[in-house]
């Protein structure tokens, strides 16, 4: 008995050695007695701070500094660094430190007060995040398990930290690794009913935290970055407002949140209606008009906000990476095209839903004819990871009302990048039995509209990959649903309805016609061509070309000019001039253009919308000196008595003038003045 107690005695005092020399760091909250380092202090963390050059600063003398942890990583979701600050309150600096390991909260709790023996470390940027470290192959790398203890030594004094408070708008570079606290915050509206990080994966993932006004005006918004290894990466977004506590980082140029827990989001109260979130300042018909025929950079201290209706729709694979806004939900005056890097749209933005366009660093320019906002003066697709930032859903959606019109007001400005109906159309008859774009491939298509009695056409654009692309485009007659632009754009195949029979319109025979062509004697620059139109329907000239040869060429210069845009009703004139008409004739020509340069001898042919010769002066090839069509610093004159184009010219058709002595026209040496010798828009 007496061995069994001297053996038992023997293991009690075996066991207590063993606790008495477990060490302080391998538990969270030591049963010992704490001694106070004896250390000195030589520099402040802002002193510190000021001590990085380019490259990094490596420590080879023995400074001293302390600070208060405020960061933890005990959820996963700050991994190997501790943030530190000078002060439990109102602190004036803080520092990121880098440590190789893991589970840096069992030492480092939140508050605790350490000194940091810089000698041997270095101060450097990993990032974009100014940071204290070890420098390895010119790379800032985390304090090593081994030398931890070297480096940072706990202090026995562990305080309360109270967060700072700060607006979104008022974050600096200077509160970088510092604990704030954010009031009025509530987690944006598209990211309501997301977890906080992926559920499927380990990815790391940005949340958007708004703060507000009394008036639930939108103040700011910063990102919440969250692990996917963090312990609450699962839990959904809490739908309320409050406050939030997080460590203040950046990620280069990006300021970002850290949440040690969700413990630190307080969000309780009543969210902010996003009805009431962003005031517009600019209408989108103030912003149209911004637009002076080049590029117009928003710049970022206007702080332009424009409220708008989305009346477009990928989901169908129309309107591709493009989102079109109008400025109301019935009888808009205004429409305007976004450019944004997006495969699916509609899931963030669907047709009716207002939205607000933050216009700060966007540009904006004509792009295939439309206006258009987007990246850089290149006018770019604004990045999906930026959606958020320069275009905020509402959270409202509105049935937009189309604008109803007929095919002769396609041209029209009022209409443009606005949802319309358009009314009494069909297919043209040569596209019957067509698909919107092809049968198979994935080419896109323009399928022709038209109206029986009225010469204008419009065009209907299918994207090859649309998933009505191959179908069989309808051949009734009735209405199209679109949104306007150079062509009609549908959203879906249920925006045809052609719920009548086709209707065999009447052929229009268009005869226009040139009826004077100038080169006056005192003035080249009032150089012009008179085009009339003799039939008896007004003609679209979409895709018509007035082409000029110019000393016996047998190519038109430049390709030709583009009649497009115009049109000419029955008995009317268009006339396109050079520079200079204007001054000379006290008159406006429909078409101004340097093109309009050629002299005596050069021809003009007027081409319709097939590349049809529809009427000609002059003859292609040959030079007009001498010929029976030479009108040098004269005119030629269509004879009143022909009413209909020729497309072999034919000079018993003309009266000519011109200086030169030539037997072959009608009016040799007589010269030509502006204005009074010449009658434009007459016959």
């Amino acid at each position: 008995m007496k061995n069994r107690y001297k053996n038992s005695a023997l293991l009690i005092i075996i066991a207590l050695m063993a606790i008495s020399c477990v060490k302080d760091s391998d538990f969270s909250t030591p049963n010992v007695e704490c001694v106070e380092q004896s250390l000195t202090v030589t520099n402040t963390l802002s002193q510190i701070k000021d001590m990085y050059a380019f490259g990094g600063t490596q420590f080879e003398t023995d400074i001293i500094i302390e600070g208060y942890v405020v960061s933890s990583d005990q959820s996963g979701n700050i991994y190997k660094s501790l943030s530190i600050q000078d002060k439990p309150e109102n602190p004036t600096a803080a520092i990121k430190i880098a440590i190789d390991q893991t589970d840096i909260y069992t030492k480092f709790e939140v508050g605790r007060k350490i000194y940091i023996k810089l000698n041997g470390l270095a101060i450097d940027y990993s990032y974009g995040s100014l940071q204290i470290g070890k420098i390895s192959n010119s790379e800032l790398e985390g304090i090593s398990t081994f030398e931890l203890d070297n480096h940072i030594i706990r202090s026995c004094e562990v305080a309360t930290i109270v967060p700072k408070k700060v607006a979104i708008a008022d974050l600096t570079e200077d509160m970088l690794e510092m604990l704030i606290e954010l009031e009025n915050v509530q987690f944006a509206a598209e990211e309501i009913g997301d977890s906080y990080a992926n559920v499927d994966n380990t990815t790391t993932v940005n949340r958007k935290l708004q703060s507000f006004d009394a008036s639930c005006n939108l103040t700011g918004e910063v990102e919440v970055r969250n692990s996917g290894y963090a312990d609450f990466k699962n839990e959904l977004l809490p739908e309320g407002k409050g406050s939030v506590i997080a460590i203040f980082s950046n990620y280069y140029d990006d300021f970002q949140l850290y949440l040690r827990g969700t413990y630190d989001v307080n969000l309780t109260e009543t969210r902010c209606s996003y009805s009431n979130a962003l005031t517009p300042n600019i209408t989108l018909a103030e912003v149209k008009d911004m637009y002076a025929g080049s590029v117009v950079e928003f710049g970022v201290s206007n702080n332009y906000i424009v409220q708008g209706y989305v009346i477009s729709s990928d989901e169908d694979g129309n309107f591709n990476e493009r989102l079109i806004i109008q400025d109301a939900v019935e009888n808009p005056t205004t429409g305007i095209q976004i450019l944004v890097e997006s495969d699916a749209i509609y899931e963030n933005y669907n047709v009716g839903d207002k939205i607000f366009v933050n216009l700060d660093k966007l540009y904006m320019d004509e792009v295939d004819g439309a206006l258009t906002i987007g990246y850089g003066s290149s006018i770019d697709e604004i990045d999906e990871e930026d959606f958020n930032t320069y275009i905020i859903n509402s959270g409202e959606n509105t049935t937009i009302v189309p604008t109803e019109i007929t095919i002769v007001d396609v041209d029209s400005e009022m209409y443009k990048n606005t949802l319309v109906t358009v009314q009494n159309v069909q297919l043209v008859e040569t596209e019957l039995g067509k698909a919107f774009a092809d049968f198979s491939g994935t080419a896109d298509g323009i399928r022709t509209l038209e109206t029986c009695g009225e010469s204008k056409k419009l065009g209907v654009y299918t994207n090859g990959d649309a998933t009505f692309a191959n179908e069989l485009f309808p051949e009734g007659h009735g209405s199209v649903i679109g949104v306007l632009g150079e062509t009609l754009e549908v959203r879906t195949i249920d925006d045809v309805d052609f719920n009548e029979a086709f209707e065999v319109c009447p052929v229009i025979i268009p005869k226009i016609m040139i009826t004077e062509v100038a080169d006056p004697n005192n003035d080249v620059s009032a150089r012009f061509v008179e085009l009339y139109n003799a039939g008896d329907s007004e003609i679209d000239l979409t895709g018509w070309k007035l082409n000029k040869y110019v000393n016996g060429a047998t190519a038109p210069s430049s390709g030709g000019y583009d009649l497009t845009g115009y049109s000419i009703a029955v008995g009317d004139f268009l006339i396109i001039a050079n520079t200079g008409f204007s001054a000379a004739f006290a008159l406006t020509p429909d078409i101004e253009t340097t093109y309009m340069s050629a002299n005596g001898d050069d021809s003009y042919e007027l081409v319709d919308n097939a590349g049809v010769t529809m009427d000609m002066y002059g003859v292609i090839g040959e030079d007009g000196n001498g010929t029976n069509w030479e009108f040098e610093d004269g005119r030629a004159v269509r004879n009143i008595t022909v009413v209909e184009p020729n497309a072999t010219f034919t000079s018993s058709e003309w009266t000519i003038y011109s200086d030169t002595n030539n037997t072959l026209i009608s009016n040799p040496n007589t010269p030509q003045n502006a204005p009074d010798d010449f009658n434009p828009y007459e016959r």
